[in-house]
């Protein structure tokens, strides 16, 4: 039997998924143990019963010498839903509430970065509410861990469907139809920059004055989720906004610097 089995104890499925686990962060750099236990061990055992894997310890020896097991899982892994203008009331709140207290403070260029940005959805909905508000001098920054999701926002190419949620005068106003799918507007698109970047792991962009975060931490575990709030608020300058998901509601803003301003808007306090 492998060395792993004298780590039984050490994780509550096992040592085979712990073998798994170690192994899936050397070959994807994703460390499991980041995520909530319960729903990242039924999202994989969802995975092997598509790809017919019968067990974690099969798992990582096909991981180990197939590359494309290992491309496949990472994909699988970096959570990439999203959709434009995502709960509309609270871009409402962004547009008519928070911008103006962001747009009156802030001395120089708004700085703005869209965590966890997926295919861009996000990031291009806020550009689009400052277009509309004439705020174009916005550097907005997309970030995701996934590559395949940011090669897709960096093209900002999508599909009726993808586009159902922009609201009709921004869908013509902003974006034009190419065939069968709508292409973001380069007015738009020199609002935005992407680039890969893992909440976890990498070095936290600063100063900014809003950072939109939303439907990102529901995956961490609660330990990754308090670290991760506090490099956040740590990236706004003071008077900063951080705009959180509807289903993440921070219960002690106060012990991030934070107090909140309306649902789910956050800002640093002095």
């Amino acid at each position: 039997m492998s060395d792993s089995v004298n780590t039984t104890e050490s994780h509550p499925f096992g040592a085979d998924y712990s073998y798994f686990c170690a192994k899936a962060a050397e070959l994807t750099g994703i460390n499991l143990q980041n995520y909530k236990g319960k729903q990242m061990y039924r999202r994989l055992a969802n995975y092997m019963k598509r790809r017919n894997i019968p067990d974690f310890a099969t798992f990582a020896m096909r991981l180990q010498r197939d590359p494309e097991e290992v491309a496949r899982l990472a994909e699988y892994l970096t959570i990439n839903v999203s959709e434009f203008f995502r709960n509309r009331e609270q871009w409402d709140v962004l547009a008519g509430q928070v911008l103006p207290l962001l747009a009156d403070s802030a001395k120089w260029r708004m700085r703005v970065w869209s965590a966890g940005s997926a295919a861009g959805q996000e990031a291009y909905s806020a550009a689009m509410v400052f277009a509309e508000r004439s705020l174009h001098g916005v550097f907005a920054l997309g970030t995701d861990i996934d590559e395949t999701s940011l090669s897709k926002a960096r093209a900002g190419r999508y599909t009726a469907s993808e586009v159902k949620s922009v609201p009709k005068k921004l869908l013509d106003k902003y974006f034009r139809k190419t065939d069968d799918l709508y292409v973001v507007a380069d007015t738009i698109k020199r609002m935005v920059s992407f680039r890969r970047h893992d909440l976890l792991a990498s070095e936290y962009p600063g100063n900014m004055d809003l950072i939109i975060c939303r439907n990102v931490l529901i995956y961490f575990s609660e330990r990754s989720k308090q670290d991760v709030l506090t490099r956040l608020a740590a990236s706004l300058r003071s008077g900063g906004v951080l705009f959180m998901g509807a289903t993440e509601a921070i219960f002690n803003p106060q012990h991030y610097g934070l107090t909140q301003i309306f649902p789910f808007f956050y800002r640093r306090m002095p």
